[in-house]
């Protein structure tokens, strides 16, 4: 591994998406591996509460990470949780000449491609075969991939979305960590808001509750989406959400490789008693992790919000 070789795989790693786009991840390379911390700083204490949506965004930059080092020609040695003594570190990564994963390295091409849509979908359904594909990425992590499918059951998810819309934009707490990520005088996180209109914008989101407003575009979202889908796993502990991370990630590029991106509907997964009733209606037995809409885009791909990699990463001398 060479610094500038290593420095591009973690530029393609921070591609990774996350709640908020709060980047929560920081990286530390030696010259012997690379390892995944999370961190605490950009944490979401109240949607987020035990840091898993935290994990999983870590477990999708992971993924990158492996995916980049596979096209590079790297054989991959990865350790999930290797140390619990050392707090934050969710991973350690080797990567070295040798055989490649022929199937991350395919995927490679799309970590620039892939990005969060927040709009409504086009009406087209997804390509031929993409579904049955999709499953297949999520499986090879170890999660797996639920459609939400018929009237019925779409109907049931919109309403515990709009469920989990009214109480959190009800709560001031949640309306101020989320006011909080809208950076009008910043380019490099959080949400996209212009320098002209963002402090009004956050204004309004951290003093009127919009759950209403919410609950009715996001039912539309579910009722139309050409596809809506459940990423679960049997688990549900930190490893559980890495693998998760991973899954989701493999599950995006796989679908950007075919123009196809995602939009998300995390509300009701980030309350406890609501995420229950997910479980109970669509994944019995098995922990929903990701619920997400997916077709093709109705704009074009938003300027992306990334920080430098010297932001977010150490690098150890030898």
């Amino acid at each position: 591994m060479t610094i500038v070789q290593v420095d591009h795989w973690l530029r393609l790693a921070a591609l990774a998406p996350s709640p908020l786009n709060t980047q929560p991840w920081r990286f530390r390379v030696t010259p012997a591996a690379i390892e995944l911390f999370d961190d605490p700083a950009r944490a979401l204490p109240v949607a987020d509460p035990g840091g898993r949506e935290r994990t999983i965004a870590c477990g999708c930059a992971l993924l990158n990470l492996r995916a980049a080092g596979a096209a590079a020609g790297c054989e991959e040695q990865v350790a999930l949780l290797p140390d619990p003594a050392r707090g934050g570190l969710l991973a350690r990564a080797v990567l070295a000449e040798g055989p490649a994963d022929a199937a991350l390295a395919a995927l490679a091409p799309a970590i620039e491609q892939r990005w969060t849509t927040r709009r409504a979908l086009r009406a087209a359904p997804l390509p031929p075969g993409l579904l049955p594909a999709l499953a297949a990425e999520a499986a090879a992590e170890g999660a797996e991939l639920l459609p939400v499918d018929g009237r019925a059951a779409r109907q049931l998810l919109a309403d515990l979305c709009a469920e989990a819309d009214r109480l959190q934009h009800h709560d001031p707490a949640w309306r101020h960590e989320v006011a909080r990520w809208i950076h009008p005088g910043r380019s490099n996180d959080g949400l996209p808001a212009s320098r002209l209109g963002g402090r009004a914008l956050r204004f309004l989101v951290d003093h009127f509750d919009f759950g209403g407003t919410s609950a009715s575009r996001d039912e539309v979202y579910i009722l139309h989406a050409p596809a809506v889908l459940l990423l679960a796993t049997p688990g549900d502990e930190p490893r559980d959400w890495l693998r998760a991370g991973q899954a989701l990630q493999r599950v995006l590029l796989r679908a950007a490789l075919d123009g196809v991106q995602a939009g998300y509907l995390q509300q009701p997964l980030q309350l406890p008693g609501l995420r229950e009733r997910v479980a109970a209606a669509f994944s019995p037995g098995r922990w929903p992790q990701v619920c997400l809409r997916l077709g093709l885009p109705v704009e074009d791909p938003p300027r992306r919000r990334r920080r430098p990699v010297a932001d977010f990463a150490d690098f150890v001398p030898a």
